[in-house]
């Protein structure tokens, strides 16, 4: 990457109505308009080399999982992903009682 000088990468985590989020955020030259509405879309790329199959993979996972993502750029400078996958309480491991001894 060149010109990297000031750049700069936010990271915010946190829960909200019960949903883990994640919020990653640059002050880099964020993303074309005309690509914003269409980035998750399978094949979509700016890249001369790019396959335009990462966000699409990302955003079926998110999608599976019941959660959400979204990109919007960051005025005047940056874009912003925001992701957010429903928080489950965490099952107690049960525990085995001798039904078969360990292998230590």
């Amino acid at each position: 990457m060149t010109g990297t000088a000031g750049a700069r990468l936010l990271i915010e985590t946190g829960m909200n109505n019960g949903a883990a989020a994640l919020a990653v955020e640059d002050n880099g030259s964020g993303v074309r308009d005309d690509m914003l509405e269409r980035i998750f879309e399978p094949y979509v790329t700016t890249k001369p080399k790019g396959t335009g199959l990462g966000l699409a993979i990302v955003k079926k996972i998110v999608d599976e999982h019941g959660g959400t993502i979204a990109i919007a750029n960051v005025r005047p400078h940056g874009a912003r992903v925001d992701v957010s996958l429903p928080a489950t309480a965490e099952q107690p491991i049960e525990q085995n009682r001798g039904e078969r001894p360990l292998d230590v």
